[in-house]
Parts: structure tokens; C-alpha cells; sequence
């Protein structure tokens, strides 16, 4: 829908242990929660860049990329 790849993975990342946690996989939900967190926090400059607008697209031009 939007071509963010790294849109895709981070909202994978927040939605795994909450599918964890619904099919009462408390141990694994726990640490795909504390993976999601890293994960965030490891990709601030992508989040920026998502709120930035400046973000490349998957199948973007070069310009695109660079803007």
C-alpha cells in the first residue's frame, strides 16, 4: 500500500507479540517484545525519516532515494 519497506517491519515487529500474547505464547511474546523494542530503537533514522516523508519507496527512482 504505501512501499515502505521499513513501514512493513516495524509494524510486523509491534504486531508479533501481540499475536504471541492472544494465542497465550507468554514466554515467546516476552521476548519478541523485547526484540520489537530493540528493533525500534535501533531504526530511529528510518522513523525519521518515515515522519520526515523522506523515506525511499521500494521500486523508487534514484531521485526519490536521494530527496
Amino acid at each position: 500500500m504505501t512501499r515502505y519497506s521499513s513501514l512493513a517491519a516495524l509494524i510486523a515487529a509491534a504486531a508479533t507479540p501481540a499475536v504471541l500474547w492472544w494465542h497465550s505464547d507468554l514466554a515467546e511474546a516476552q521476548l519478541f517484545l523485547l526484540l520489537s523494542a530493540l528493533l525500534w530503537i535501533m531504526h530511529r533514522a528510518n522513523i525519521a525519516r518515515l515522519t520526515q516523508g523522506t523515506e525511499s519507496k521500494i521500486g523508487g527512482s534514484k531521485s526519490e532515494r536521494a530527496g
